[in-house]
């Protein structure tokens, strides 16, 4: 019975070895991946050296990033919260936010007879603020099956946000990357600018 006991003891001491090792090889990995840095809105994220980083977005507002996996892309961008809504500063939630989104996407693709399928909104955190995921799968006559992921924080003034967008099969290959990348996304300049709405004193 001791020797058993002993036994078990030795094996999870060598898992958790085996785990600390695995996590000090991810973090060094990380380390090493080439660093964007927005000039307009501020944010900064680690990516993978056998990304691709080719494709600014117009007005400086983000880039692209190319995984090395056909028709794969990343999308990194901030944007201005500039819509009226119902929040206490007259502009749009992440909550109006999210739903004028899937709004836009659903006309966007039905212009081009593709039906998308929307998942179950996700809520997470982007650099420690409340963000959402919204996620849809559609069928590309070109491209065969395809998921997008996008994630976006919204704040008084700005927000930022990420398009993830892979082939079906892929998505268990590039989403575990992203994740570890959105582990080193800093939201940048003005934190005031991406944080919660905070309710004004006196207010319900």
């Amino acid at each position: 019975m001791i020797l058993t006991y002993l036994l078990i003891a030795m094996v999870m001491s060598l898992d958790m070895t085996t785990q600390a090792s695995l996590a000090a090889a991810s973090g060094n990995e990380e380390r090493a991946w080439k660093v964007y840095t927005n000039a307009r809105f501020g944010f900064s994220v680690r990516y993978p050296e056998n990304w691709r980083l080719v494709n600014p977005i117009s007005d400086g507002v983000g880039v692209t990033l190319y995984p090395p996996i056909d028709n794969s892309l990343v999308a990194l961008s901030g944007h201005m919260n500039v819509l009226e809504g119902k929040s206490q500063d007259g502009r749009q939630t992440l909550d109006e936010f999210a739903a004028a989104h899937r709004r836009i996407i659903t006309e966007l693709y039905g212009k081009k007879t593709i039906t998308v399928k929307w998942r179950e909104d996700q809520e997470m955190s982007l650099a420690g603020f409340p963000a959402k995921r919204l996620t849809f799968t559609y069928s590309d006559a070109m491209h065969g099956e395809m998921v997008e992921h996008h994630i976006f924080s919204l704040g008084r003034n700005e927000g930022r946000g990420i398009r993830i967008k892979v082939p079906l099969s892929a998505e268990g290959q590039v989403l575990p990357i992203v994740t570890r990348m959105l582990e080193t996304y800093q939201p940048g300049r003005d934190q005031n600018a991406v944080s919660p709405l905070i309710p004004k004193p006196g207010s319900p």
